[in-house]
């Protein structure tokens, strides 16, 4: 046989993968390399840096080790194969290192507070803990990519820059809440991870106060969970922080979206009810202006008027408001009960007190406005947004949720009413429909 003949014969050679499965594959890699130089490089040193401890002299120093070993050969098989388990390992391990290296790192700089004080220790972190920090969230960053098989930045047929955003039967406005829902939740995950939060100042300054000036059941209730918290809070405040930030994440992710606002749903109750007292509405002094009916409750209500459409409605491409398990009826009893509900608490003496007479007149005369006008044929558009404008008041009176104080666990609740008066944004039907359904109370699909 000739050497030409040979040459025919030969296999072709497999072609170096593209688009993002070679993104992928190579971020793990890297992300797995940097994790591990981490792990090398000093966490902490003692005596003004003359003693640098690496992380790699400790258990928690291997175990992140361990794990950039883990996404690096992660990454290599999936250049070599495009294995889908390759892909959720990749991410999943991502997320548990980011969660770790997260929780080492606040706990680091709380021993680095405390031990401010003493001139014979002068505890000073190191870069190893930042450097596995990123690397962690490189690797995390790969499970909101998009599918290896693409090789294009957008969906193929998506149209629409946030099409890999959100989940599949939602789109236009209703993604877009989506995706501010998750921000926000993101936004609260990382304020539950601030270095105080990690301390007994979180049981004083959070969850004692919620059981203040409420009735005994529901103030024994919160009192019991705080005695169970207490010993532990540095862990119970990691897991907590955790929860809203997958919670953010999964909501934008559309394989994820529906679990995530089920999650949003059950996670916001249980936190209005332990963390936040029902929003202090058992109180004579509860007002829109402190927090009212409280942040949690407001989650969980946004993401029940965004759960997405299925049946026929979906193929109507009805609103957000008339495939919601509450129904175009609910969605407006739900409106009317919450700015109608602003209305009534700013005419409690404690809260006139506070506030003053004549602006809580004028504040309760606007919220009732607000409360009906979302009925009145023609109005709804102003009316969602005269309540947009309320809602920054509310945040502005909120002292913007004290997001500078170091203690502050959300954004409080201006933003989310924003968010929330944005989801009845009336808009024409997609398929049909007249003149007379232009300001019906929802949000296209």
């Amino acid at each position: 046989m000739t050497a030409e003949g040979t040459h025919n014969l030969a296999l072709p050679r497999p072609a170096w993968p593209t688009g993002w499965r070679a993104a992928t594959g190579l971020i793990a890699i890297a992300a797995g390399a940097t994790i591990v130089a981490g792990a090398l490089l000093p966490w902490v040193s003692e005596f003004g840096g003359l003693i640098p401890i690496p992380g790699i002299r400790g258990g928690n120093g291997r175990l992140t080790a361990a794990a950039g070993i883990l996404l690096a050969a992660a990454g290599l098989y999936h250049l070599a194969r495009d294995g889908r388990v390759a892909r959720w390992v990749i991410g999943l391990t991502g997320f548990a290192a980011l969660g770790f290296s997260g929780f080492l790192l606040i706990r680091l700089l709380a021993a680095e507070s405390g031990a401010a004080g003493n001139s014979m220790v002068s505890l000073s972190g190191g870069p190893g803990l930042w450097v596995t920090t990123a690397g962690a969230a490189a690797a995390f960053a790969t499970l909101v990519m998009p599918p290896s098989s693409q090789t294009t930045l957008r969906r193929p047929g998506a149209g629409r820059p946030a099409a890999w955003a959100a989940d599949p039967a939602s789109g236009g406005p209703r993604r877009w809440l989506r995706i501010a829902l998750g921000l926000s939740w993101l936004a609260d995950g990382l304020l539950q991870l601030q270095p105080p939060m990690f301390t007994r100042a979180f049981v004083a300054t959070v969850l004692t106060p919620a059981a203040m000036g409420n009735p005994a059941p529901l103030a024994g209730l919160i009192t019991a969970a705080s005695r169970v918290i207490g010993p532990d809070v540095a862990v119970w405040n990691a897991a907590f922080g955790g929860v809203q930030l997958a919670i953010g994440t999964g909501l934008l992710w559309r394989r994820t979206g529906r679990a995530a606002l089920a999650g949003s749903v059950f996670w916001g109750l249980l936190v209005w009810v332990l963390g936040e007292g029902l929003g202090g509405l058992l109180t004579p002094a509860a007002s829109p202006l402190t927090g009212s009916p409280g942040a949690a409750l407001l989650y969980a209500i946004i993401a029940v008027l965004l759960w997405p459409a299925s049946g026929p409605d979906r193929d109507r491409g009805r609103s957000v408001a008339g495939v919601s398990p509450l129904g175009t009826a609910g969605s407006r009893l739900v409106w009317f009960a919450l700015w109608g509900g602003f209305a009534i608490q700013m005419w409690q003496p404690a809260v006139r007190a506070a506030t003053g007479t004549p602006l809580a007149v004028v504040a309760s005369v606007a919220f009732a406005v607000i409360a009906a006008g979302i009925a009145l044929p023609g109005a709804a558009r102003i009316t969602v947004l005269a309540a947009v404008a309320a809602a920054l008041a509310i945040w502005a009176a909120e002292g913007f949720g004290g997001l500078t104080s170091g203690h502050a666990t959300d954004l409080n609740t201006g933003p989310l009413l924003a968010v929330l008066a944005a989801a009845y944004w009336p808009r024409r039907p997609r398929y049909g429909g007249s003149a007379a359904g232009a300001d019906r109370v929802t949000v296209d699909e």
